[in-house]
Order: C-alpha cells, then structure tokens, then sequence
C-alpha cells in the first residue's frame, strides 16, 4: 500500500513545496492510496462496493477512486482538516470490512 499526503503550507523562505494551491489561491490537503489487489477483478469489487454512487460534495470534501490494473488508487482533496480526516477515516473502516468480506467469501472465480 502506498499513501501520500500534503498539508496547506504558507510561503516562506524554504518555498512552498508542500501545498496544494487550486486557481483561487485556496490550500488544499491532499491525500492519495494505492492498495494492491491478488488480481484486477479483485480491485473492481473492492472499488465498486467501496463506491457505488458518486458521493455528493459535503464538506468540501472530494474523493475518487479509480482501478489500474491490479490497484485501487483513491484520491481526497478538502479545504479543512477536520473534514479531510473524518472523511478519510470512515473510509479506511469501510475499506477494512470490505478486505475483511472478501477473504471471508474467498477470490471469485468463473462459475
């Protein structure tokens, strides 16, 4: 599993290479996830049960998920931290289940 995160950073004399600045000179967090899947099917499953709907933008909170290959890649962006965590921890619970569920039930496979 691979996690990146970068954090509002105000400009100083060591630059500002850690923040995330959008067009309207507003910080941002960002926070990205890879997790590795045993197979590409897999990482569907996982994405399609982890996000059935597009989720509205409450908050301020934007996240998208997408499947390469083997790997769910997901993607948060937020104007505050509060919501940036909370955000980011339901998920990783929900996350959790599902991995649980799916060793529980085993790989899928033609039937």
């Amino acid at each position: 599993m691979e996690a990146s995160i970068q954090r509002p950073h105000h400009p100083g004399p060591g630059g500002d290479s850690n923040s995330t600045v959008d067009n309207h000179g507003r910080d941002f967090y960002d926070f990205s996830l890879s997790i590795p899947f045993p197979s590409p099917m897999e990482a569907e499953i996982a994405c399609r049960s982890l996000d059935p709907d597009p989720e509205p933008r409450r908050n301020g909170v934007q996240r998208e998920l997408t499947v390469i290959g083997n790997k769910l890649v997901l993607h948060w962006r937020a104007e505050e931290a509060r919501f940036f965590q909370a955000s980011i921890t339901t998920f990783l619970d929900y996350l959790a289940l599902v991995l649980q569920t799916m060793e529980r039930f085993g790989s899928p496979g033609p039937h």
